[in-house]
């Protein structure tokens, strides 16, 4: 059969980048070839570049001879490398043939991901291997069903994101969720803070969820449901369970309790002390008040706010009374500055609002006429004067 009586596409679909490179090299040396690779149906342009990828990678002497069984008789022993392989890639009469003359073997389900692969060569020649492992090692088939199960087309995206999940997350559900590499090593990162904080999260568990998954659902969700179940903080400052002044809140029902408590947004927070970045923990004496706490890079905590009932005015004496107690276990609290007196005032005075109170050191907030000091301005300090 001659090289160009394979089916072939309509018109021709423009390539680029390595794959351009390489098929202008091999058109060198058996004129046609080029026209014949963008005029080929998707399936087989896949085909061929799988095989050049390997060209690339193992050199034209290797792929030469892996193709020499499809090259013309009066040609395999006298051809240049560069045109047995254009020759073989031509006359060919399946891509079956061109993928087993490559690799050894067509695994199960190749052919129908690289059509789905459509025209577009895939950006860099190493993730043709890379998608030839995923269907050819047994240790991958799982990864490789994952990929077979996406709806639509496939890209290289969708073979690195296979790759590269976590042996857990490699499912349909999650697949279609994520839209880049580097959200998989985030998924990936967020399982393993669940595995680390929640008692609960097996294997068995976590699949059986993503198996469930609803349409509407997104993986944010998901992986906030799990931390919600939460017990196994990974750092918390040292109070003893038993302080009758102070509790730290160590699960997330104990955050979520807390919020119903407070009437705030604790709940929100739990993955921040699933993370061990921040720690909160309740003043059990009226009129109560939480404390939020910062780790530091030394292993240590700061107080750096105090919240009231609803997020309301703190209690100046409640406040003062959880900082000396935190204070006893060597947990500091952050100050607006206690250099010149009223430093509050002084700065809402001058328009600066990073300065707050947030720790209730109890800076007076109305002057002698009852003016409320957080709503005097400069315009308004001008006109007083």
């Amino acid at each position: 059969m001659g090289p160009f009586h394979a089916k072939k596409s309509s018109k021709p679909r423009s390539i680029d980048g390595w794959s351009l490179d390489i098929a202008v090299r091999l058109d060198a040396a058996a004129p046609g070839f080029l026209s014949f690779l963008l005029c080929a149906s998707a399936l087989r342009r896949q085909a061929i570049l799988m095989a050049l990828a390997e060209l690339l990678l193992g050199g034209p002497e290797s792929l030469a001879t892996r193709l020499r069984p499809l090259t013309p008789a009066d040609g395999r022993h006298t051809l240049s490398p560069y045109e047995q392989i254009a020759r073989a890639l031509m006359v060919s009469s399946r891509v079956r043939e061109i993928i087993h003359a490559v690799y050894g073997q067509v695994p199960d389900g190749l052919l129908g991901v690289l059509h789905r692969l459509g025209d577009a060569p895939l950006p860099k020649p190493g993730s043709y291997r890379t998608l030839f492992e995923l269907f050819g090692l047994p240790e991958h088939r799982f990864r490789a069903k994952a990929l077979m199960q996406h709806s639509g087309s496939i890209c290289a995206m969708h073979i690195g994101i296979v790759q590269r999940l976590d042996r857990v997350l490699v499912h349909k559900n999650v697949l279609k969720r994520l839209y880049g590499t580097s959200q998989a090593d985030d998924a990936n990162a967020a399982l393993a803070v669940i595995r680390g904080t929640v008692s609960s999260a097996n294997d068995d568990a976590i699949r059986q969820s993503i198996e469930n998954l609803g349409e509407k659902t997104d993986l944010a969700t998901l992986f906030r449901r799990w931390l919600e179940k939460m017990d196994l903080p990974p750092a918390r400052p040292s109070i003893p369970a038993d302080d009758p002044d102070v509790v730290v809140m160590t699960s997330g029902d104990a955050m979520s309790a807390l919020g119903r408590r407070y009437r705030n947004c604790a709940a929100t927070k739990v993955p921040l002390v699933a993370l061990g970045v921040q720690a909160y923990l309740e003043w059990r004496h009226e009129p109560g008040a939480i404390g939020e706490c910062r780790r530091l890079t030394s292993g240590d905590w700061v107080l750096t706010e105090i919240h009231a009932l609803a997020n309301g005015r703190v209690d100046p004496a409640a406040a003062a009374a959880l900082r000396r107690k935190l204070q006893t276990f060597g947990i500091p609290a952050l100050s607006p500055g206690e250099i010149y007196p009223r430093s509050l005032g002084i700065a809402r005075l001058l328009g600066v609002w990073d300065l707050t109170d947030d720790l209730g050191f109890g800076d007076d907030d109305h002057d002698e006429d009852g003016l409320a000091a957080r709503e005097l301005d400069l315009g308004e300090a001008a006109d007083v004067a």
